[in-house]
């Protein structure tokens, strides 16, 4: 293992340059920072560029966990792809208030919709795709890819306004999920995407403070895409208009809204769960 003790390295330069989403998009790398983010990137087929451990107890921990990996080990006996970094040095470059002591630089592979709707099971009927809309907090758009891995869905689409993936926020909110299932991301008019999910078969299921009811057969059968909007005022006007059908979360409380995350968690919930709980009582 190489070691960085130089604020000029070139390694340790692009380290910092790629914390900016714009870099990142740019060079084809993303930053994955902590233990368990990148123990899931291990197990997963996306590709390491290099990986950096803090000179430091936290870092000289994550090495000593991570070595458990046979593809990490692989990757340390392969050559200069291991670094130990200066402890100054990492905490300057992480994003993380409290750092763990490892982060990764990973190719993402470019992910196109269409070919993914192409190559979709025909005889399946049950498809869940989570759609974003506008969502600009990247902390939200993280969690919330999270949560459509715990409920199974089958991949997270971003239009065009929502934070990016390859943003360190994101990454980190999404606690390795992004390595787990597939997330689109949309570079041209969302018409277009619309077009191709209402195509392959896709019911739209917009979240909506005038929706109805979450219990619809349309929500709970069938392939579906819930979609979800922008934090302060929601769905487009565009993608209301699309929708098959609006559903909202009944509230009795005095609040009348719920943050993204928490809204998308509960629906999905009903969309998934419910359904897996009523096939075993069908059983």
């Amino acid at each position: 293992m190489r070691q960085i003790d130089s604020k000029d390295n070139g390694d340790y330069r692009k380290l910092l340059a790629l914390q900016m989403p714009a870099a990142a998009r740019k060079h084809g790398l993303m930053v994955v920072e902590g233990v368990k983010q990148i123990t899931d990137l291990l197990e997963s087929d996306f590709q390491l560029d290099l990986i950096f451990f803090s000179d430091d107890p936290k870092g000289l921990q994550a090495l000593e966990v991570l070595s458990a990996s046979k593809a990490f080990r692989e990757i340390r006996e392969a050559g200069d792809r291991a670094v130990l970094l200066a402890s100054y040095l990492f905490k300057k470059a992480s994003g993380q208030k409290t750092p763990q002591g490892v982060m990764a630089l990973v190719a993402f592979p470019p992910r196109q919709l269409d070919a993914y709707l192409s190559g979709l099971d025909p005889s399946s009927d049950s498809d869940l795709l989570l759609l974003l809309e506008d969502i600009q907090d990247p902390g939200n758009v993280g969690t919330l890819i999270r949560t459509a891995n715990a409920f199974a869905c089958q991949g997270v689409i971003l239009m065009p306004t929502s934070a990016s993936l390859v943003n360190p926020k994101t990454l980190a909110a999404s606690m390795g999920s992004v390595f787990h299932l597939p997330v689109f991301e949309i570079a041209g008019e969302a018409a277009s995407a619309y077009g191709a999910l209402r195509q392959a078969g896709f019911r739209l299921i917009a979240a909506s403070l005038d929706g109805g009811s979450i219990q619809h057969p349309l929500v709970l059968k069938g392939r579906r895409v819930l979609m979800l909007g922008n934090e302060g005022h929601g769905l487009s006007e565009e993608a209301l208009r699309l929708a098959d059908k609006r559903v909202r979360i009944p509230m009795g409380g005095q609040a009348n809204s719920l943050n993204v995350a928490a809204a998308g968690a509960i629906l999905l919930w009903e969309m998934a769960g419910r359904m897996r709980g009523a096939g075993r009582q069908a059983e």
